[in-house]
């Protein structure tokens, strides 16, 4: 199912963007708001949306901040951008970034369902396209490929690397990257990486006396909170819980 993200810093906004998506009747799953850039690129790593309707004008980060960091990782995503600014630098900064249209509010459920489509078109264009490219890979070049990936993430684990990133590397399309990637490795990419860089920071940890927000910089996460929700996911515990059971053990 097609997963919506709405990224918009007022309450109200965010609340008529879901009513009028439903009464729509997409078959599309609208999943967690994000009240800003910062919060929308930490959310579309975990979330990984297909869509998302992203203001431009928030505090922290402005949406085509966000844009550009998103479509960096995750170029197959499809961004529609609101805004109350008809800004031509805005539009063509937009076009710059990959949107798939650039809606001035307030939207017209018509208007909305326009861009909609038009952004679920594209999705399914990326879906033929990408299942063309699977049928002329051999398998002992996938195997190849993929080898040759997992010695670029290894190399980079210190560095903020991305699906895109490593796809260009072995010249693959970015999302028959990501699927051929699961079936070799029985992981997502994402996963992949952040384990690796939980094994690393583990090693940091036990071996340095570095501060936590130094580790995380090092790793190539955005913020040590963001690096620390990734931890206790991987081990069920924050990385100084980690530390100070390590350091019990020993004694």
């Amino acid at each position: 199912m097609i997963k919506l993200m709405i990224v918009e810093d007022e309450p109200l906004e965010r609340l008529a963007l879901r009513k009028m998506i439903h009464r729509l009747s997409y078959d599309m799953e609208v999943v967690e708001d994000a009240r800003d850039g910062e919060e929308a690129i930490d959310k579309v790593k975990l979330l990984r949306p297909h869509i998302l309707l992203m203001d431009i004008r928030m505090p922290e980060k402005n949406g085509l901040e966000a844009q550009e960091e998103i479509i960096r990782a995750f170029p197959n995503t499809k961004t529609i951008i609101l805004t109350a600014y008809s800004d031509f630098n805005y539009a063509r900064e937009a076009i710059q970034y990959g949107v798939v249209d650039y809606l001035l509010k307030p939207v017209p459920p018509q208007v909305l369902k326009t861009a909609l489509d038009k952004a679920i078109s594209s999705l399914h264009q990326d879906e033929i396209r990408d299942s063309r490219s699977t049928a002329i890979k051999p398998p002992e070049l996938e195997e190849n490929l993929i080898d040759a990936a997992l010695n670029y993430i290894h190399h980079h684990i210190k560095t903020d690397i991305t699906l895109a990133d490593v796809a260009g590397h072995v010249h693959l399309n970015p999302q028959y990257f990501s699927r051929l990637f699961k079936s070799r490795t029985g992981a997502t990419f994402t996963e992949y990486v952040s384990v690796q860089k939980i094994s690393r920071a583990k090693d940091m940890l036990l071996a340095t006396n570095m501060p936590i927000y130094r580790i995380a910089i090092d790793l190539g996460f955005s913020d040590a909170a963001y690096f620390s929700r990734v931890f206790f996911k991987y081990e069920q515990l924050t990385p100084l819980q980690f530390k100070k059971k390590a350091e019990g053990q020993g004694n």
